[in-house]
C-alpha cells in the first residue's frame, strides 16, 4: 500500500514499479480478493463499510476499495495518469525470483484538507487494514477452512514524506498518521520526488526523519534489528582479528586460535535463535537496506515520453538538461533496493511480522473486547435477576419495566456457557 499527502507521486510510483514486473498471462485474470461476497458468513459488520472522504457515494466493495481484476489493474498502471480520488486495488500475477506471486498494490488518495478530514481518511485506511484481518479471522472460525484461501493482508505500507515543507523532517500530521498506521501494518518511509534533492540535502533529511521518528516513538520496519547489528559488528571484528593473527602467526597457530574462539562462542550463542545464524553477506545486505531508510524514490517520465539510454534502449527514467536520470540506478535513488526488499529478500519476513504480530494483536484485542462485552452483559443480567427477586420477595409484584418480559430476554448477550 502507498499512502501520504497528495501530489507526492504515489500513483507514479505504482506505475513505475509495474514497469519492472514480469507479468504472467491469465485467461480470466485475478479477481478482487476482498469483494463483498467475502462478507457472507464472516465476522464482519456494517461499521467496516466506509468509502473515501473525497467520494462518499462511490460504489465500493465495503471498504472504500473499488473491485478490480488483472486487466483493469494493467490499464490503471499504463493508461492516462490521473489524480487518485478513490482508492484502487491493483492485482497482478507475476514471476519474481523463479517464484509465482500474486501481488496486490493499493493506491490511496492523498491526504489533503483539515485535520478532521485527514483523520477521517486515516480511519478509512485503518478500516481497510482491519477488514483484511477480519477476513482471516472469519476463515479461522470456519469448521472447514479453505485450503486455497487467499492471503488478504497488506504486508507493507510505503508512507511518502514531503520534503518541500518549512520544517525538515516529519510534520505534526505525519507523526499523527504514522503513529496510527503503525499499529496495523509494517511502515516503510519513502522520500518522494528525490530528484529535486542534492546528496547533502538527502542525508540531512534522512537524519531528521529518523530523529523525529525516534522522538515520537514511531516504529518503522527494521531491516536489521539491533541484535543482528551487534552480531554483524562482532563478525566483522572477528574477521579483522583473524587477518591480524594470520599476518603475525603461522597457519597452525591461526587454526588453533580459531578453534578456541569457536569454543567460547558456542557457550555465548547457545540460547540464540536459529534465525540469527545468517551468513555475513546476508547480514551486510540487511545492514545496507537499513542504512537506506528512509528510501528515496524517483518515478519515471509520464505522458508517453520515452527515455532512451546511449544505446537507444528504452529505460525507466527522467530526462534533464544535464543528463538522464535512471529510476533503478542505485547512484540516483533507492528504488531498485526497495523493490528487491519488498519482492525478494524481505517479502517473507514482512509476511511473518504481519501475521505473527499485527494480526495476532488485532485478534487478541477483538477477542478481549468480545469477552468484556459478554462479561458486562452477564453482570447486567444478574442485576436484573436480583432486582426481580427482591421485588417478588418484598411486594410480590413485578416491576413495570419487567412485565411481560422473561428473564434473560432483554437483548443482552448470553453468557459464555450459553454461546
Amino acid at each position: 500500500m502507498v499512502a501520504g499527502y497528495s501530489g507526492l507521486g504515489k500513483t507514479s510510483f505504482i506505475r513505475t514499479l509495474h514497469g519492472t514486473l514480469k507479468l504472467r498471462t491469465s485467461a480470466s485474470g485475478l479477481k478482487n480478493k476482498a469483494s463483498a461476497a467475502n462478507l457472507q458468513g464472516g465476522d464482519l459488520t456494517s461499521d467496516k463499510r466506509a468509502t473515501s472522504p473525497t467520494s462518499p457515494t462511490s460504489p465500493t466493495n465495503g471498504t472504500g476499495i473499488k473491485p478490480n481484476g488483472t486487466k483493469e489493474s494493467i490499464a490503471y498502471a499504463t493508461g492516462e495518469l490521473k489524480r487518485t480520488l478513490n482508492s484502487f486495488e491493483a492485482l497482478y500475477e507475476i514471476d519474481e525470483g523463479n517464484e509465482k506471486i500474486n501481488l496486490t498494490l493499493v493506491d490511496t488518495p492523498g491526504f489533503v484538507g483539515t485535520d478532521e478530514v485527514i483523520d477521517a481518511h486515516c480511519d478509512e485506511i485503518l478500516r481497510y487494514l482491519e477488514y483484511q484481518f477480519d477476513l482471516t479471522l472469519a476463515e479461522e472460525r470456519k469448521v472447514r477452512r479453505n485450503p486455497k484461501a487467499v492471503d488478504n493482508q497488506i504486508h507493507a505500507c510505503l508512507y511518502f514524506i514531503d520534503h518541500a515543507t518549512p520544517r525538515l523532517g516529519l510534520s505534526d500530521a505525519d507523526v499523527r498518521i504514522l503513529k496510527r498506521l503503525g499499529t496495523r501494518v509494517n511502515l516503510i518511509p519513502v522520500i518522494a520526488r528525490a530528484d529535486t534533492l542534492t546528496r547533502a540535502q538527502t542525508k540531512r533529511l534522512k537524519q531528521a526523519i529518523l530523529k523525529d521518528a525516534a522522538q515520537h516513538q514511531i516504529q518503522f520496519f527494521q531491516f536489521l534489528s539491533p541484535k543482528l547489528a551487534k552480531k554483524l559488528a562482532q563478525q566483522q571484528e572477528d574477521d579483522e582479528h583473524r587477518k591480524k593473527r594470520s599476518s603475525r602467526q603461522g597457519p597452525g597457530d591461526d587454526e588453533e586460535a580459531d578453534e578456541q574462539g569457536q569454543d567460547e562462542d558456542e557457550d555465548e550463542d547457545e540460547d540464540e535463535d536459529d534465525e540469527d545464524d545468517w551468513d555475513p553477506e546476508y547480514l551486510e545486505e540487511k545492514a545496507h537496506l537499513q542504512s537506506l531508510v528512509p528510501f528515496t524514490v524517483i518515478a519515471q517520465e509520464e505522458d508517453g515520453v520515452e527515455i532512451r539510454d546511449e544505446r537507444g534502449k528504452i529505460i525507466q527514467g527522467r530526462e534533464f538538461p544535464w543528463g538522464v536520470l535512471r529510476c533503478l540506478d542505485s547512484n540516483h535513488c533507492d528504488l531498485g533496493s526497495l523493490r528487491s526488499a519488498l519482492l525478494l529478500s524481505h517479502r517473507q519476513e514482512l509476511k511473518e511480522i504481519t501475521y505473527g504480530y499485527f494480526y495476532e494483536k488485532y485478534r487478541t484485542e477483538k477477542l478481549l473486547a468480545r469477552t468484556k462485552s459478554q462479561h458486562i452483559a452477564y453482570q447486567q443480567q444478574q442485576q436484573l435477576q436480583q432486582q426481580h427477586q427482591q421485588h417478588q420477595n418484598g411486594t410480590g409484584k413485578v416491576p413495570s419495566h419487567l412485565k411481560g418480559e422473561p428473564i434473560g430476554s432483554s437483548g443482552v448477550i448470553a453468557g459464555p456457557w450459553e454461546e
